[in-house]
């Protein structure tokens, strides 16, 4: 363990903690006192160090490996403690060297690290005693039991009980020292806590367990001992590559957090509010024609855009708020204690923000300037949960963008009050949804997930019968062969320890959806180099029955398992032997060894990944890179390790299958992590993915649900309408097909055609709230009555704006009075500040007026209504829309003339009745 791990903020950089003068006296006596103590006992034995001294050689292997392990130590930003094998080389070092130079390793391990972190000179003082101490006492629990004998005794019990206890001395020793220093100067209780963790211990003793073999193997041959370092690698691969003890929380283009982040950030404060009954905003924002910009100016102008709404957000936000990329050009806001006012205070503050901000890019000779929409939803009047809130807020957006972008919209009340039923339905789209991806998986004939053992056969074809057939009667045949025709001495104690082993290991197999993957292959490479190829047959009956009890699998898949890795084993005997004929010496066994772990894995995994592809009707080749070359190191490994469990063997007996057993775990867990880290990644992908399918589904049903309430209060209210006034009957509708059609002719789409139908025929909708004698006054209006009149449009925005699903059509509701030239009502707009629908149901508007007749008017022609039309267009009429009008008028007119026309309705009108 190290002290200086924990004096950094990872999230800030480096910080070193106060000085130890501004320690309280407490932690300054104990400090002093810990580094005088490792000084002291430092000199105590440094004085008896000679030139002459055994061991040199030992130390410079031991401090060179422990120096540059130090340096490959591994950090969690998330848990802010480090995983180091400190104790590997310490403990080996314990139990090989004389305890001058057993004291000098920790100090040869961490010089590199200061030299690299420089850390504050008490804190590394202290980690290099606490270090030195613990060393010392390993070397002291270890010479207890040796009392002074060489390592390579024959006393294989007493090595065994000195390597334990060196290891568990120097582990809980560092471990406790450590945990003081930390509680001493970080006054706080982590520092007990990080280092008590049972997987800190657990990682640390398994590590010491493996400096127990690396000393043993020196002492053997000093050579070997860099293979021992393999297992050293994996265990490191598996806190480094990928780095399963955290997930990055940022998204490294924008700087903002990640989706994943965001949503398990989401669900903490909604929690909160819950419990407290705390209101709990979010918003959703969507980056306004971002395709347009990557289209014209390029993908990294749009990269440029993103970063630069990024720190609008940075800006804009409180310090407790939580901005993410929500993906693509959304970006979602978590605003915790924020009513819904407040929230669209904020989300107006970032939309000016962001409008007014220029993007410098290099593709454009002038700065882009972008704008945003933003939905709003609150808990909990929009929502309960995560996915009502963002749903509520995504529908939000959308109605934004058709309202014309570059707007803040809140969650409707309609949107709140079908919440209910909506969330009816999101269920009935995830069982749809998971109903589909169980259709697919059972008919899906693509790659199949990695497996490392037997595959699942769904239906046992004649092509993969008959494969079956030939692998297990190979398999058993020669298995059995190599058992009848083998000679020599039968170590029948030795091979009831390794087929144990062997058990074992496919006992504790990882499983996966095809099988499973297990540390047994180990004990059959072990076994065919102990006891030649009579075992292979053995082995892989012991692992194919112990594998059957865990699945019970079913009886064809056991016996090709039986005669698959039979095979294996065989042939990974077949080079041990080989390797015997052509070299006596240890270091060709042990290289051997690793092509005896690629060649049982060639066979093993090929037999299988032909066995999927003749399940799947799929190239095998294929199906063996997918599934299976990931682990190519792992199965080198194995024989290497296989190989020096043979020679351990050889050299103190069947204790050297235990000795080995902590390294083979340490394997198991670094597979395990793997794997776990894979599977949990896709798990995720696969909710990813199903949440957005849901919200898919689910905005489809809000569409059709907010489509079929709104056509009902618009028939409701169009008959309102109408019945206030006999003579303008059908006014509306009148109105309403004139609109579409003229936006028809301009090029509107369908959505902006649906907004357009419902302004125009609840354009007079206001009227509700003109007085009848001032509406069906026959008379000329005087001023006030007029004035009365023109608050109609800003009555019946404000009428339809209340409904909150028909928000989309206030705009043109409002604004449908407006004259081209700024001389209408309610605002006075100009030009094209008039919203276009309003334009176009005010021509449409004053083209029926004109056609209709009215008790206080006469109607009038069409060919009259035209010339008044294109006689004020420019004035009071958007010139664009009147030339609109006249191309699809002679089609639409065509029932206002002669005998077609409805009741009450006449040629003739007046055109300055229309304001």
């Amino acid at each position: 363990m190290s002290v200086a791990v924990n004096e950094t903020d990872h999230t800030e950089g480096f910080k070193p903690k106060p000085a130890l003068r501004r320690r309280n006296l407490g932690t300054r006596i104990f400090t002093v006192l810990l580094i005088v103590g490792a000084i002291s006992l430092d000199a105590a034995l440094l004085v008896h160090l000679r030139s002459g001294t055994s061991g040199w050689k030992a130390f410079a292997w031991f401090a060179a490996a422990a120096a540059i392990t130090q340096l490959l130590v591994t950090r969690s930003s998330s848990s802010r403690h480090a995983q180091v094998s400190l104790a590997v080389f310490i403990v080996a070092a314990a139990l090989v060297l004389p305890p001058e130079l057993v004291i000098l390793v920790p100090i040869a391990q961490h010089v590199p690290e200061w030299l690299k972190q420089r850390y504050a000179w008490t804190v590394q003082a202290a980690t290099v005693s606490c270090a030195t101490l613990a060393a010392f006492a390993a070397w002291g629990s270890a010479d207890l039991v040796l009392g002074g004998r060489e390592l390579t005794s024959n006393a294989t019990n007493r090595i065994a009980l000195a390597g334990l206890l060196a290891a568990t001395a120097f582990v809980l020793v560092d471990h406790g020292l450590v945990a003081v220093v930390k509680h001493q100067l970080g006054g706080a209780l982590d520092g007990w806590r990080s280092v008590a963790r049972l997987s800190s211990l657990g990682y640390n003793l398994a590590l010491a367990a493996l400096g127990v073999v690396i000393a043993l193997i020196w002492t053997y041959d000093s050579w070997l001992a860099l293979f021992a370092i393999a297992p050293l690698a994996l265990a490191q691969r598996s806190l480094t590559v990928p780095r399963l003890q955290e997930e990055a929380r940022v998204e490294p283009k924008t700087g903002l957090y990640n989706a994943r982040h965001f949503g398990r950030v989401f669900g903490d404060e909604l929690a909160r509010s819950i419990r407290y009954g705390h209101p709990l905003s979010v918003l959703m924002v969507d980056l306004d024609l971002l395709r347009e910009i990557n289209n014209t100016y390029g993908h990294l102008a749009g990269d440029a855009v993103l970063c630069g709404v990024a720190d609008v957000f940075r800006s804009q936000l409180r310090h407790y708020d939580v901005a993410a990329r929500f993906g693509g050009e959304e970006f979602s806001i978590l605003l915790p204690e924020t009513p819904v006012e407040k929230a669209l205070e904020i989300a107006e503050r970032i939309r000016r923000a962001v409008a007014e901000r220029s993007v410098d890019v290099s593709t454009s000779s002038e700065p882009i300037h972008v704008t945003v929409s933003i939905g709003v939803a609150s808990f909990p009047s929009d929502g309960a949960d995560q996915n009502a809130l963002i749903h509520q807020a995504d529908l939000a957006v959308y109605r934004a963008k058709l309202q014309g972008r570059n707007r803040v919209q809140a969650a409707s009340a309609e949107a709140a009050v079908l919440a209910p039923s909506l969330a009816g339905h999101l269920e009935v789209a995830a069982q749809i949804a998971e109903h589909e991806e169980r259709t697919a998986s059972a008919s899906e004939q693509g790659p199949r997930p990695h497996a490392a053992q037997n595959p699942y056969f769904l239906s046992l074809s004649f092509r993969l019968a008959a494969l079956v057939a030939v692998i297990s009667t190979a398999g058993i045949t020669l298995g059995v062969a190599a058992m009848v025709f083998s000679h020599g001495h039968i170590d029948w104690g030795g091979i009831v320890a390794v087929t144990a082993l062997v058990g074992v290991g496919q006992a504790l197999a990882i499983q996966v959806d095809d099988g499973s993957i297990s540390v047994s292959a180990v004990g059959t490479i072990a076994g065919v180099a102990l006891f030649d190829i009579r075992v292979a047959l053995l082995l892989a009956l012991t692992t194919s029955v112990v594998e059957w009890s865990a699945r019970r699998s079913a009886l064809h898949q056991v016996l090709f398992n039986i005669g698959g890795l039979s095979l294996a084993g065989l042939a990974a005997g077949g080079v041990f032997a080989l390797s015997r004929d052509l070299s006596s010496r240890q270091l060709a066994f042990d290289l051997a060894g690793i092509a005896a772990g690629g060649v049982y894995f060639l066979i093993n995994t090929g037999l299988l990944a032909i066995a999927l592809a003749f399940e799947g009707n799929e190239d095998w080749l294929g199906a063996w890179r997918e599934r299976f070359t990931w682990l190519v190191p792992y199965y080198l490994v194995y024989g290497l390790v296989g190989a020096l469990i043979a020679v351990a063997y050889h050299a103190i007996g069947s204790e050297a299958l235990l000795v080995f057993a902590l390294p083979l775990l340490i394997m198991r867990k670094t597979q395990e992590d793997y794997l776990g880290h894979a599977q949990k990644s896709a798990h995720k992908l696969r909710q990813a993915a199903e949440t957005i399918q849901k919200q898919n589904l689910s905005l489809e049903q809000a569409n059709r649900l907010l489509r079929e309430r709104s056509t009902a209060a618009m028939e409701s209210l169009s008959a309102t309408v109408d019945a206030r006034d006999s003579y303008t009957a059908g006014h509306s509708r009148r109105v309403q097909q004139l609109a579409l059609a003229i936006g028809r002719e301009i090029g509107f789409s369908q959505a902006e055609l649906n907004i357009l139908g419902q302004a125009a025929l609840f354009h007079d909708i206001g009227k509700l709230a003109v007085p009848d004698s001032v509406l069906l006054k026959p008379a000329e209006l005087n001023d006030y009555e007029w004035e009365l009149m023109r608050r109609h449009a800003d009555e019946g925005a404000r009428i339809i704006e209340r409904l909150g699903f028909l928000a989309d059509a206030v705009p043109a509701i409002r604004h449908h009075h407006e004259h081209f030239d700024g001389s209408g009502y309610p605002d006075g707009l100009a030009g094209e500040e008039i919203p276009l629908g309003a334009r176009i149901i005010h021509v449409a508007d004053a083209l029926d007026s004109m056609l209709t007749t009215r008790t206080y008017r006469s109607a009038r022609q069409v060919k009259q209504a035209l010339v008044e039309l294109r006689d004020n267009a420019g004035e009071q009429f958007c010139p664009r829309c009147v030339s609109a009008l006249e191309s699809i008028l002679p089609v639409e007119a065509l029932g206002t003339e002669g005998g077609d026309a409805p009741e009450g309705e006449s040629p003739d009108s007046a055109l300055e009745l229309t304001r």
